[in-house]
């Protein structure tokens, strides 16, 4: 009489204990990926804000010294965006440095800096 070879049940039990653990691995790993996308995506976001501000006052010219805030939305997310302008050696010239973070939860804030031109 031939007897049918197979697995027994203990090899069986291994090999989805062995699945199971790399299908856990797999899945942490892409959660842990699509957080960092998101944070990337929110840095960016914020940084194109931070770098908006900033061309707009070397259009417009710098304000006197001092710390201006706003509240800005973009990608669908309201931004705290906060520029402080401070005087220079040059009474023509302002250096200001523009921080940009989050309203709500996670950010990914970013400081920008550059020197802008008195508005005359």
């Amino acid at each position: 009489m031939s007897r049918t070879q197979g697995f027994t049940l203990l090899e069986v039990m291994v090999a989805l204990a062995v699945l199971a653990l790399v299908a856990a691995m797999v899945h942490a790993t892409l959660q842990r990926h699509v957080h960092n996308a998101a944070l990337l995506e929110n840095r960016a976001l914020a940084g194109w804000l931070a770098d908006n501000s900033l061309a707009e006052l070397q259009l417009q010219g710098a304000s006197q010294p001092g710390i201006h805030e706003d509240i800005r939305e973009q990608g669908h997310q309201r931004w705290r965006m906060v520029q402080d302008v401070q005087a220079t050696a040059d009474p023509n010239l302002r250096l200001v440095r523009v921080r940009v973070s989050a309203l709500e939860g996670e950010g990914g804030g970013v400081v920008l800096t550059g020197f802008v031109g008195v508005r005359q």
